[in-house]
């Protein structure tokens, strides 16, 4: 799947939401819950060209969200400037019922404010989450999808959100849209599809206080060291030509030094095994789903560098990796690594990660992992 590196950024704020974070004893006056919905408009973004002959209409859409503020200076949010945070719902088409069918995805998302006032907020908003595409690629039923091949995906959404508050309890709001579904090469033909839409919504503010008018906070000054050690696996198709599902595993060890506490740079080394690297960095012609390989050109070793943000128990992470050793000459020198990590326990967590190169998603990996605090 030809995954658009632009959008991977997404994830690296989107677990920003944290599950919330909320400490239930503080009090409910700081607290600031919304349900909001929204009408989508717009068109299918055709980013590959076979998509232009299919494409036929408009797109359209509905969303709901709820989600809330905290404006607590004892809470992480304060040094984000009180982002609103939540989950949502949303519905649209894909701009060709019989080939392309519609989208459905849940999930959470966190909006960060740009502009804020009184009654007039401004800002920019970054969702992940499940997605579900009614009508994906089969080769006898619908052979001419070539940009949706599963029917779960994954789905990122990007937006501006102008919000105006005409009452205590009520205010309307405007986005420009840019959703995104793809399967990160689990499955192929997978192009992914993308759609640009404007909306009009309402929002129902629960607390009927103004918006707080508080600044961010500087995130104070940290000098703990600590390392991290993660096992990960994921299967991946490395080609349209080859329907088998390959299995790729890695384990990465990461030192990290914190500089604030929200945010740590750290270096480390990877150990990756993948039965789809010959497919991937190979440019074969023809089909060769068959050709066997040695272990050795599974096996690639690298080091990297690192910039991890922290929320809370949420830890969000980019990995720019350079390649020490290969048994196959990689299509690029230096590859991306982006994702979540959700700590679990004081020390255990759980992780979920994009293995990329520049213009293209390699293998999903979910993996299990282990910190040790070693400064404090």
């Amino acid at each position: 799947m030809r995954t658009k590196f632009i959008l991977l950024p997404a994830m690296l704020l989107i677990s920003m939401i944290s599950k919330g974070q909320v400490v239930d004893n503080i009090n409910k006056e700081f607290k600031h819950p919304y349900l909001t919905t929204r009408i989508h408009g717009g068109l299918v973004a055709p980013h590959h060209s076979s998509m232009l002959y299919f494409v036929e209409e408009f797109v359209g859409g509905i969303e709901v969200n709820y989600g809330r503020s905290l404006f607590s200076k004892d809470s992480w949010e304060s040094y984000f400037n009180y982002p609103e945070i939540g989950v949502g719902l949303y519905y649209g088409s894909f701009g060709n019922k019989d080939i392309y069918g519609s989208g459905i995805a849940v999930f959470p998302y966190i909006n960060h404010v740009m502009k804020r006032t009184p009654r007039f907020t401004l800002q920019n908003k970054v969702a992940l989450g499940l997605g579900y595409a009614t009508k994906p690629y089969d080769r006898k039923s619908n052979p001419y999808n070539s940009v949706v091949s599963t029917h779960f995906n994954a789905y990122i959404g990007l937006a501006f959100v102008a919000d105006y508050r005409i009452q205590e309890r009520f205010s309307l709001n405007f986005t420009t849209s840019l959703t995104h579904f793809s399967n990160g090469a689990t499955k192929k033909p997978n192009h992914g599809i993308n759609t640009l839409t404007s909306s009009i919504g309402a929002k129902y503010h629960f607390n009927p206080n103004p918006t707080p008018q508080y600044h961010k906070i500087k995130a104070p000054k940290s000098n703990q060291q600590e390392m991290m050690i993660i096992g990960s696996l994921g299967r991946s198709q490395s080609a349209n030509y080859n329907n088998n599902k390959y299995w790729n595993a890695g384990i990465n060890i990461n030192y990290l030094w914190h500089l604030t506490e929200k945010k740590a740079i750290g270096i480390g080394y990877d150990q990756i095994y993948s039965e789809s690297i010959p497919f991937t960095w190979i440019d074969f012609n023809q089909d060769q789903s068959q050709t066997t390989f040695s272990t050795s050109d599974y096996l690639v070793s690298s080091v990297f560098a690192s910039y991890n943000v922290f929320l809370g128990k949420t830890i969000i992470f980019l990995n720019l990796g350079a390649y020490i050793h290969t048994g196959i000459k990689p299509s690029q020198p230096i590859y991306p690594r982006l994702g979540i990590r959700q700590m679990l326990t004081n020390n255990l967590l759980a992780s979920f990660g994009v293995k990329a190169s520049f213009f293209s998603s390699e293998f999903l990996e979910f993996g299990l992992g282990y910190r040790f605090n070693t400064k404090n």
